[in-house]
């Protein structure tokens, strides 16, 4: 014999109804769904990311930031390709390099996504050929490389050699010397066991010796500066620590490109940076 279901029970209702209670009524079970959107590490190396260009931020290190993440820049929907066409498809960027500013004045950054691609592929779609996605190997951009002079890369090296150092790029070497999350690095130091950020009692000698070493040229634009000169000569700390001596922490730049790097900009009120500007035509 089948039972009543417990909502359509006559006598609990006749029950009800004489105590004045409402009668028992079915119900619906509405679910509600919401889209759980996934963490912002999980989606960077799933996928691009659509970005604004103020939601982009040049790091101290001239990698780029977008929501505590070092990130990737790249492409993501290009028109069709063939096999002749492979050399031509976009590259991927980690700086503010000279295509990155080129596309931001044309007004064309929109086109760009952020990653964090490890292997060096990259969800892109390609627009005619395809309505899935596809992930496509991508070479890394040699503005970029030449921006943070990765592994002694500079586009005055001959063609075969810019080409080889694309080709042996690597990410994983890239965000292991750059970590992805920023958000997770902590500093070295507390405000109590921090050390004073004040050049050693020795950096006289450190700086010469960093100068000899690098055969008294500038590692960003190569001017030879000996004699009366060399006083144009400085040795940058590359992590702005100035009691980091370590030799990797070290460059050798002229005041012009020491100028240059991120809070540097008050060098170029010196009357030394402005004595070297006019100077510069007669001792390159």
């Amino acid at each position: 014999m089948k039972l009543p279901s417990f909502l359509d029970c006559a006598e609990l209702n006749n029950l009800r109804g004489q105590m004045g209670a409402p009668l028992a009524r079915r119900f619906d079970l509405h679910v509600q769904i919401k889209s759980i959107e996934l963490p912002i590490a999980e989606r960077l190396q799933q996928g691009g990311i659509d970005v604004e260009f103020d939601e982009i931020h040049k790091l101290n290190d001239r990698t780029l930031e977008y929501k505590g993440h070092r990130v990737l820049l790249y492409i993501r929907d290009i028109a069709n390709y063939g096999e002749r066409h492979k050399q031509s498809m976009p590259k991927f960027h980690f700086t503010f390099c000279s295509t990155l500013n080129t596309m931001r004045r044309d007004n064309r950054f929109r086109r760009y996504v952020v990653a964090q691609s490890a292997d060096g592929e990259f969800k892109v779609n390609i627009i005619g050929q395809s309505d899935e996605p596809k992930y496509v190997r991508l070479n890394v951009c040699q503005n970029c490389l030449d921006e943070i002079a990765w592994q002694g890369f500079h586009l005055e090296l001959p063609r075969e050699t810019r080409e080889q150092a694309v080709k042996d790029f690597s990410l994983s070497a890239f965000f292991e010397k750059y970590p992805r999350d920023l958000l997770t690095v902590k500093p070295d130091h507390t405000s109590e066991t921090a050390p004073l950020n004040d050049y050693p009692a020795n950096w006289d000698e450190i700086s010469a010796r960093a100068k000899q070493g690098a055969n008294y040229t500038c590692g960003s634009c190569a001017i030879l500066l000996r004699g009366a000169d060399l006083k144009f000569l400085h040795v940058h700390h590359k992590n702005g620590q100035k009691n980091d001596c370590r030799p990797d922490n070290l460059e050798v730049l002229c005041i012009k490109c020491h100028a240059e790097e991120p809070l540097h900009g008050h060098m170029k009120s010196q009357s030394l940076y402005r004595e070297f500007l006019a100077k510069r035509s007669r001792i390159a």
